[in-house]
């Protein structure tokens, strides 16, 4: 199925003749805009962290707000599917929709994402069935139980079933959902070359809300059980559920493309009250599509021109931590769950005090085997059109001392890894 031709997609500088071209990552103020949604990506993957902190170690604290804070932290996820819709549909905004091929684009997603991926659902397999229970609740893990979540999870199903999608590692069914949302994306370009950008979208937005209130209709007249694990988590994180927050990104994109998001500017004076709209947003019907909304401003003003807001997040150690957030991510959750065991059984700590361990001491355990993670499996991934040495904050990651030292043990393999690079 060929939407386009087989141009290159992802190179922001040819349009069609009678388009505006959009943007390019040489163009300076475009650059630290762009550094900005990395560091975006830097505050998602962080949140979620601090969430489950305070998930497994079942802190509670006096001070008002702050639990709500730690618990609306499952918000880090809307922001990275908005930050997605954004950033897959970039190269294909204003009106360069034709240049979309559905099979480049699948293989491009499946190297990009897939073997970190796979690398820690290798990794948190035997982790799972050594920490029975701080990782999977079970004392007893049969080994049909246990290749059943591994087939699942490595097919990306684990998302349809209760009993796997949670399991092995709790952020995985995040990546099951957008595994869904690439899937979706040559269906909306469809529309928007069929109907136009703005009916496709308000379709998406539209399909999402009707879909939440066809499930609690279904739950009242008795069709779904009121099941929280059921109605709350799987039914509800299908594409489905979440497909507002990815075409908020993607209206993101077609107005900064086409210029259009001058009226996000005076956003930057009220910015701080966007984090009490999100917290408010976790407690209101339609959540995800609250806070996506709330989000997609945030987006569009990082995107809007050089301000506090844009600066603030284009900061280099955000950056840095941005460009391995997906690691981050990937590898924070069964850390987490070994040490808090580890600690209560060990140390006896209370909630509190194991929460304050873990930021402590469990952080930079976690940073360091996402640094690993994204050195081995991830940075390899990445385009050669990010420039990665060009983005402030890559120089963190990759200090010169250790370019140094690989060059001198690995001539070869550091001038593969610098083609990939640059």
């Amino acid at each position: 199925m060929q939407l386009l031709d087989r141009g290159k997609p992802d190179v922001l500088t040819s349009a069609p003749p009678d388009v505006a071209p959009g943007p390019t990552l040489d163009d300076a103020g475009v650059r630290a805009r762009l550094t900005g949604i990395d560091g975006l990506r830097a505050v998602a993957a962080l949140w979620v962290v601090l969430f489950h902190v305070h998930l497994v170690s079942k802190a509670t604290f006096s001070v008002p707000g702050l639990d709500a804070f730690w618990d609306s932290g499952w918000a880090g996820v809307s922001l990275f599917l908005v930050l997605s819709g954004f950033c897959l549909y970039l190269p294909f905004a204003g009106g360069r929709q034709r240049r979309f091929h559905v099979r480049s684009f699948l293989f491009r997603r499946a190297k990009r994402v897939m073997p970190a991926y796979y690398t820690s659902l290798a990794l948190v397999v035997p982790l799972y069935i050594a920490f029975a229970t701080p990782l999977g609740g079970s004392r007893h893990l049969s080994v049909a139980d246990t290749a059943w979540h591994a087939l699942t999870h490595a097919t990306m199903t684990h998302i349809f079933f209760t009993s796997t999608f949670y399991s092995l590692n709790g952020v995985y069914w995040s990546l099951a959902l957008e595994w869904q949302l690439y899937l979706t994306l040559p269906l909306l370009l469809l529309g928007i070359l069929r109907f136009g950008f703005a009916k496709t979208a308000v379709f998406a937005v539209g399909v999402n809300i009707a879909y939440w209130i066809a499930l609690h209709l279904a739950v009242w007249r008795g069709v779904v059980p009121n099941d929280p694990l059921l109605l709350g988590t799987v039914l509800s994180n299908q594409f489905t559920g979440r497909w507002a927050e990815f075409a908020l990104g993607m209206i993101a994109a077609e107005l900064y493309v086409t210029g259009r998001l001058q009226w996000a500017r005076p956003l930057r004076f009220v910015a701080p009250l966007l984090l009490p709209a999100i917290l408010v947003a976790s407690y209101l019907p339609m959540t995800t599509v609250l806070t996506g909304a709330a989000f997609f401003l945030l987006v569009c003003l990082v995107l809007a021109s050089s301000n506090w807001v844009s600066r603030l997040f284009s900061w280099r150690p955000l950056v840095a931590l941005g460009l391995m957030s997906y690691s981050l991510y990937l590898v924070h959750h069964p850390i987490l769950k070994v040490l808090t065991y580890v600690i209560r059984t060990r140390l006896h700590a209370a909630p509190n005090e194991v929460f304050f361990l873990l930021v402590l001491f469990g952080l930079p355990i976690v940073l360091a085997a996402a640094w690993v993670l994204f050195m081995t499996a991830e940075r390899p991934t990445l385009s050669a059109r990010q420039s990665l040495r060009s983005l402030p904050g890559y120089s963190i990651l990759v200090p010169s001392f250790l370019v140094s030292a690989w060059r001198r043990f690995f001539p070869d393999r550091l001038a593969s890894a610098a083609v990939a690079a640059d």
